[in-house]
């Protein structure tokens, strides 16, 4: 008998630690996600950049006929900013509370990663399909412009439009939950993103990236199209075809 009344008071002071180490919990400080990951499994491995939060190089110093040292120098020194500002707002979001009384200054610090996030990589994308000689179009990518877009002049057309009422991006995108290819206007580093699509072209016609060598957009535009890397944009959607 008295082997069991002990047994019942282990038992109850059992659930009371477990329920006082709840009530702890409950009322702990949250404890912000990691949000790392193993970048050698995405789709940008092994190249410098967006997913070590590292600046991407330049593979060159200007594009003669198109895009000047200078312009370069001064568009290219807006992405490094760009890539500086994101590791410091996501450095303050792994230490900012996340007490209901914080809801502001957390939801603020979200909305910058993502601005800014959004804003590295589509740099990265923009330098890294320019070229001083784009060469031919591949058959593989006129192949894709002809299903997807009619041709690779039409799709030229319709994406100079894009590019003349955007006010920070124009893209060619990938959506690979339709299966096609859409031409896409982006007024902020946040408005008109296609989500879960795959940028294979991108043009910045904000001013930063063409007003030291240009006076008017449609004559930036107009050398952008020029200077296409058409291998850089097959490699791209082979990358992230869903076949």
């Amino acid at each position: 008998m008295e082997r069991r009344r002990i047994s019942r008071r282990v038992f109850v002071g059992g659930l009371a630690a477990t329920s006082i180490a709840g009530v702890a919990r409950a009322f702990a400080a949250p404890v912000p996600p990691k949000e790392t990951g193993l970048s050698s499994e995405g789709l940008l491995a092994g190249r410098p950049g967006f997913q070590p939060r590292s600046v991407a190089p330049l593979g060159y110093k200007e594009l003669p006929g198109f895009l000047s040292a200078r312009q370069l120098d001064e568009h290219y020194a807006e992405y490094k900013t760009a890539v500086e500002k994101l590791k410091a707002t996501e450095q303050t979001l792994a230490t900012v509370g996340r007490a209901t009384t914080d809801t502001a200054e957390y939801g603020a610090l979200r909305r910058r990663q993502v601005a800014l996030a959004n804003d590295v990589l589509l740099h990265e994308f923009y330098f890294g399909n320019l070229a001083a000689n784009p060469g031919e179009v591949p058959p593989f990518v006129r192949r894709h412009m002809n299903e997807h877009m009619g041709s690779v002049e039409t799709w030229a057309d319709d994406f100079r439009m894009c590019a003349l009422s955007a006010q920070s991006w124009a893209a060619l995108v990938y959506d690979p939950y339709d299966d096609r290819w859409h031409n896409t206007v982006m007024d902020t580093d946040t408005d008109g993103v296609w989500v879960g699509a795959n940028p294979l072209i991108v043009c910045d016609v904000a001013p930063h990236a063409f007003n030291v060598d240009y006076h008017e957009r449609e004559t930036y535009v107009a050398k952008f199209l020029e200077h296409i890397d058409w291998a850089e944009v097959s490699a791209r959607y082979h990358r992230v075809d869903r076949m």
